[in-house]
């Protein structure tokens, strides 16, 4: 499957996303929402941005929207990696084969060095990456560091170290319920 680049236009917007998941929970339709619910300015980047949202809520399923639209902080941000997990494949990548690695060889230092490594390998599989530009390479990776810093799972993007993620039960039972194999994005075990 292609890599997909469009989250470079936004990072991981929690509470944007959180505004999202609380009008599907209420029985919106997301291909109905407007851009409005947001309540921002109109505009392109606006636009972008909610059309992100609305392809990452469509990914998860009713009892995931309800933890995102219902749950605590910790959750939200949870589910949230798991959207993102479950919309970007290269973002997915990156968090199951580096850091979920890492974290098996109790390496938790993050580094450019590991990320330079990983989209050189990916460059094999995924031609798309080969066709951007360096200035849109760059932002792809600091677009993933910056999200995966927002979402918990590293602590900063300057010097990052790896946190692995307490799930609660709730988190745990929607996740594997889903598909067992998602746990790998919160860097553990199935």
């Amino acid at each position: 499957m292609k890599y997909r680049f469009s989250f470079t236009a936004s990072n991981a917007m929690i509470p944007e996303f959180i505004k999202v998941a609380k009008n599907v929970h209420n029985g919106e339709d997301p291909d109905e929402l407007s851009d409005s619910v947001l309540g921002r300015e109109k505009g392109a980047t606006n636009k972008r941005q909610f059309q992100e949202l609305r392809r990452r809520i469509k990914t998860l399923n009713p009892a995931q929207v309800e933890v995102l639209s219902e749950g605590t902080i910790d959750e939200q941000k949870q589910i949230t990696h798991l959207a993102l997990c479950k919309t970007y494949g290269i973002y997915r990548d990156f968090v199951t084969e580096v850091i979920f690695e890492k974290v098996l060889v109790y390496d938790h230092s993050l580094t450019e060095m590991d990320m330079n490594s990983f989209i050189s390998k990916k460059k094999m599989d995924h031609p798309e990456l080969e066709s951007l530009a360096e200035s849109t390479e760059k932002k792809v990776r600091q677009v993933i560091f910056r999200m995966l810093q927002q979402v918990g799972i590293i602590d900063s993007v300057s010097n990052p170290s790896i946190l692995i993620p307490n799930l609660s039960e709730r988190v745990k039972e929607v996740v594997i319920n889903d598909d067992p194999k998602w746990l790998k994005c919160f860097l553990q075990n199935n």
